[in-house]
């Protein structure tokens, strides 16, 4: 593979048709006096493994987009209730999927409305409501996308992570001067997710430089994060391609400190590091999906790995085992193993491994954010340390030697 480069895209956002989407039964929305927007109705598209598995998406994560079109003096406002999750976040993006300073808004730093509690500020149950208004505003504000149009809307993104209960969706009004219209909630969510910006398959690049050695994490250059990032998170990979069917792939590290399970804590927190970290196996052709496997008996095995999933032995390191489903047995009968799955449609032979780091602590200096240099494993090791992820290829019958 020496002489190659990964263009890879992160990429959700180019324009969605306005009649992907209609308003919920008993509602109507007509042309006339009302603020430009991109959709009649809030929320027409989710996007998560299940629904778009496309860009490696973490299979912890749900996506909620709404096209957005800014007139003069338009505003609008985010009325919502904090959902039970682990992390959120509120973003805008231009209509080429980019981020913007002042475009987004973690879930921390959201205030809430007068009488409630935000649980990521101190401890309490979810379910008190905020406001988050886009454009000008006083208290919670996240930026209007500059340049939008109907044909080429800029973007809102919800974000959760790893939700305990279903997730409240914020309802949206669109103000214009004295104008103002709450958008009605769409039937359904299932509107036709956005086209990808750039190919995702390896292409060769005159004078470009070589990809790093297969199983050597690495940060990706910015042709990887380009359509609708999220601030608050980074990453490293390696590339691999799938050794014999005798072998597995061994990736070892000391493990971040992360808040475990599905609910809203504090932040910061004195001993977390970071609020959520996972690795993904992704397979690394046309659109990189995440490895999704339909297990007999009807469950689904995804290929990723949250934090709190994730099995450490007695010193804080954690071993990723990465073999076919048909291994899973013997790999997990090796104590302090956890294990990640190849794709059982054998379409690929070419996988990457993804490192994701979200919101991390100032005071941890081993993260994927604090990588600066790209296409460089020395140097994303010299930055992570103990955490940077090794890995090897192991024979399965003598994993444990190998541990």
């Amino acid at each position: 593979m020496s002489g190659k480069r990964f263009t890879s895209g992160f990429v959700i956002a180019a324009a969605i048709g306005l009649a992907a989407c209609a308003p919920a039964a008993g509602t109507t929305a007509t042309a006339t006096s009302q603020p430009p927007i991109a959709q009649p109705c809030a929320w027409p598209t989710q996007l998560s493994v299940q629904t778009a598995n496309r860009g490696a998406p973490d299979s912890g994560a749900t996506y909620w987009l709404q096209p957005i079109v800014a007139g003069a003096g338009t505003r609008i406002v985010l009325d919502g209730d904090y959902p039970d999750a682990r992390y959120i976040s509120l973003a805008t993006y231009t209509p080429d999927g980019s981020a913007f300073d002042g475009s987004s808004i973690a879930d921390y730093r959201i205030a809430p409305e007068p009488g409630s509690v935000n649980p990521w500020q101190r401890a309490a149950r979810p379910g008190g409501r905020f406001r988050v208004t886009i454009g000008s505003g006083q208290g919670n504000t996240i930026a209007m996308p500059p340049g939008t149009t109907v044909e080429h809307p800029g973007y809102l993104l919800y974000r959760v992570y790893l939700p305990a209960s279903p997730v409240p969706l914020p309802a949206i009004t669109v103000e214009q001067g004295l104008t103002a219209r709450e958008l009605p909630a769409c039937r359904d969510h299932d509107a036709p997710p956005p086209k990808p910006i750039r190919t995702t398959t390896p292409t060769t690049t005159p004078g470009s430089t070589p990809t790093p050695p297969q199983l050597a994490f690495y940060k990706p250059g910015g042709t990887f994060d380009n359509g609708l990032p999220n601030v608050d998170t980074a990453y490293v990979l390696a590339y691999l391609v799938r050794p014999a069917a005798s072998d597995v792939v061994v990736v070892r590290a000391k493990a971040p400190a992360a808040a475990p399970g599905n609910h809203p804590t504090p932040w910061p927190a004195a001993g977390e590091d970071m609020r959520y970290w996972s690795m993904c196996v992704v397979q690394g052709t046309g659109m990189i999906p995440t490895v999704v496997n339909t297990l007999p008996g009807g469950q689904t095995d995804y290929g990723c790995r949250a934090d709190d999933a994730t099995a450490r032995d007695a010193t804080g390191d954690y071993t990723y085992v990465i073999g076919a489903e048909s291994q899973r047995a013997a790999i997990e009968r090796v104590p302090n193993v956890t294990f990640l799955p190849f794709a059982t449609d054998q379409t690929s032979r070419l996988y990457l491994l993804l490192l994701r780091n979200t919101l991390v602590s100032k005071g941890f200096p081993n993260s994927t954010q604090n990588v600066t240099q790209t296409d460089d494993p020395a140097a994303a090791s010299a930055a992570m340390g103990p955490y940077y992820p090794q890995a090897s290829v192991c024979p399965l019958a003598t994993l444990a030697a190998c541990l």
